[in-house]
């Protein structure tokens, strides 16, 4: 399992306890791809790479907070491509985003780190001293950006909070029994 964001102990400890291996990596949202100013001949800059420094298939559950928030809309593509690339064939990605465009307080512009307390509590950390962008994307283009893996279901909680279950399914055709003669 790898759960994608700030590191958090107690949520490691949470899920290994429950029998998870569990892996950490920080993951910074790219910035968005710089647009040329009006009127000038000098071309955008080229995007920066977003690589997760994970190997490839090397899991089977990704948990991603709310990092899709603070990843520009131009790069949820790439993010998903990144998801894909890291998770197992038959690996499932768990990603929460927020669903509402009315947040101004400046504490939910910081990413979030999520501790796992007891099996119905989870609280949310602000991490980070630099406020990020962070954009509300519509469910249609999560839904896009995710089209490479089968969306299993979407569930919105009364926070607004969104959850996306979605799997990997197997590229490999299934493995066949042995013939009875």
């Amino acid at each position: 399992m790898l759960d994608l964001g700030p590191f958090c102990g107690d949520t490691a400890i949470y899920l290994a306890d429950r029998g998870a291996h569990v892996s950490v990596t920080e993951y910074l949202p790219p910035l968005p791809t710089p647009e040329p100013e009006p009127g000038s001949s000098v071309k955008a800059e080229a995007k920066s790479p977003l690589r997760i420094d994970e190997a490839d298939g090397a899991f089977d559950l990704l948990l991603a907070w709310e990092w899709l928030d603070f990843t520009p809309p131009d790069r949820l593509g790439d993010f998903a491509s990144e998801v894909r690339r890291i998770l197992a064939d038959d690996g499932w990605l768990l990603l929460f985003a927020l669903n509402d465009p009315a947040v101004k307080d400046s504490a939910m512009r910081r990413p979030g780190r999520y501790r796992l307390v007891e099996d119905n509590q989870l609280v949310r950390t602000p991490v980070g001293e630099v406020a990020r962008r962070r954009w509300t994307h519509p469910t249609r283009e999560i839904e896009r950006a995710l089209a490479p893996l089968s969306i299993q279901g979407i569930h919105l909680q009364r926070s607004q909070m969104r959850e996306f279950l979605a799997l990997k399914k197997s590229t490999s055709p299934p493995k066949r029994g042995r013939d009875r003669r």
